[in-house]
């Protein structure tokens, strides 16, 4: 077979031949139809990988976070619709917690798995209901943003006690917006690789193209150029703030924080909030505890001599992170702890990390400063009436009263998450557990719907995010009556998917609930 090009003749494929080169290209399609549809999906769904979908996600939950949460540079206090924050408590002591984006939120599709949302779930848990735990702060934010943030608030809020939440990056000095950071975290050059090339097969194969770029070329572009042109990759990064201008510079800001610390009139200290390490380490059980544990170590160590030559108190989350990981089976598996993250692709403490934190945290409390507590009660004192104080998406003109939720389910599937169920859902967050012995959905355009629930573990304490189908039902009154058992005991989260037969998405959701008993 030629082709004829102006004047010249190219021979390309012999004209028996292509046929078969047809049936070539078929089936390389076929195979990475069939690759990018149900193998990468596959290996997602059991943790193996964290593909497209999940990052999708994720990108969402930050575009959604910046818009469920009020806080701003100017004014980082956490709060939303859901959750306000008066400037007098409502409860007799308070705790504020300062922090960056471990307080604010990125990847979290519920506010109340925030460690500092669960340290206000163990302190009533243990019948410390008259104590209120808010936080402040902003992604990225180093120690010297949150101490000029605490001279402000704390005046303003009137704390009972304030905790420094510890990350490994806080000691950052400089202006990152402006380029005039000492150490500059890994920015590559724009890729040479065919731009076309990378949207064609993104755009046929979204699964195998982020397998391919966004993960291993990535990858493998950020290792080799991580150094002193283009920057360090994160790991990297984290080292080089304790060392050279930024170090000295971070000695200054500790300094500072230690005068002020001091000189405060209520109490105060550092907690760390160690969490998942993504760092292609393929380590398992024992070893990969060891290689957490050594990871921490290094970055810990210089920072908490420095912290407590300036008389500022350091406790560690690590040893209670690290025994409770432990104590998982899947740490055992030769799979990266995606498990350990809030999300697959995002490495930010998790719920198991998140309760670990607050239970640590708890017991410094209750052994340590049972002043800011508050009168303890028991039984635990917990509301009787359902409290949703966290929904996505965040523009669904959610109102409640009493055990009845109204709001409006989108029309435009983009506006919602879809992992883990791999369906468009509204997600409800109860600010405590609550316990559901029926439930019902009615709107007037109501197709049909589905309901899906996690739950707290009545022995761990915590929401892992597994979650109980309740089932599909069809017409525009619907009711669901749950098994009573521990997951119906202590729900958590309420995940609803739903097919409307006309533009009125408004439904009215009905929570048969009572209080978990202690």
């Amino acid at each position: 077979m030629k082709i004829k090009i102006g004047k010249k003749e190219f021979g390309i494929i012999p004209a028996p031949a292509f046929p078969y080169f047809l049936y070539s290209i078929v089936g390389v399609f076929l195979f990475c139809y069939l690759l990018d549809q149900f193998v990468l999906t596959a290996l997602e769904d059991n943790g193996k990988i964290c593909s497209a979908s999940w990052r999708l996600d994720n990108a969402m939950l930050l575009e959604q976070m910046k818009r469920r949460n009020f806080s701003s540079e100017e004014q980082p206090i956490w709060r939303s619709e859901g959750f306000p924050v008066s400037l007098k408590s409502p409860k007799s002591k308070r705790i504020l917690v300062m922090g960056d984006s471990f307080v604010w939120g990125s990847g979290y599709s519920n506010l109340n798995t925030l460690w500092w949302r669960q340290l206000q779930r163990e302190l009533q848990r243990r019948g410390y209901n008259d104590v209120e735990v808010i936080a402040a702060g902003q992604p990225g934010a180093p120690t010297r943003k949150e101490l000029n943030w605490a001279k402000k608030l704390v005046p303003m809020y009137k704390p009972d006690l304030v905790i420094w939440g510890y990350v490994t990056n806080d000691p950052e000095e400089g202006d990152t917006k402006n380029g005039l950071s000492y150490v500059k975290n890994v920015h590559c050059p724009p890729d040479d690789f065919p731009v076309r090339a990378v949207i064609f097969v993104s755009s046929l194969f979204p699964n195998l193209g982020d397998e391919l770029f966004n993960v291993l070329r990535k990858g493998i572009r950020t290792k080799k150029m991580s150094g002193d042109l283009y920057g360090y990759d994160f790991a990297d990064w984290e080292l080089k703030l304790l060392e050279g201008k930024n170090w000295q510079v971070y000695n200054d800001t500790v300094k500072d924080l230690g005068a002020y610390v001091n000189q405060l009139s209520v109490p105060s200290f550092a907690m760390t909030l160690p969490s998942c390490v993504f760092t292609g380490n393929t380590s398992k059980g024992k070893d990969l505890i060891a290689f957490i544990r050594s990871y921490y170590d290094v970055r810990y160590k210089p920072v908490r001599e420095l912290w407590e030559k300036d008389k500022i108190r350091w406790c560690s989350s690590l040893d209670a992170f690290l025994n409770a990981a432990q104590q998982d089976k899947r740490i055992e598996s030769p799979d990266p702890p995606l498990w350990l993250g809030i999300n697959p692709a995002n490495g930010h403490p998790g719920p198991l990390a998140t309760h670990c934190h607050a239970v640590e945290t708890a017991n410094i409390l209750e052994r340590d400063y049972p002043q800011v507590l508050g009168k303890r009660t028991m039984p635990v004192d917990i509301v009787t009436t359902p409290v949703i104080n966290d929904w996505l998406p965040f523009n669904i003109s959610l109102k409640q009263s009493a055990s009845k939720v109204f709001f409006v389910y989108p029309s435009n599937d983009a506006e919602m998450l879809t992992m883990p169920i791999r369906k468009p859902f509204v997600q409800l967050n109860f600010a405590n557990p609550v316990s559901i012995s029926q439930l019902s959905l009615t709107g007037a355009n109501l197709k049909s719907a589905d309901i899906y629930i996690s739950s707290d573990d009545p022995d761990k304490h915590f929401d892992d995010g597994s979650l109980l189908e309740l089932g599909e039902k069809k017409g525009g009154f619907e009711k669901w009556n749950p098994t009573l058992s521990p997951r119906t005991a202590m729900v958590n989260t309420i995940r609803i998917t739903a097919k409307f037969g006309g533009p009125d998405h408004r439904v009215l959701l009905d929570l048969g609930t009572e209080s978990p008993k202690p």
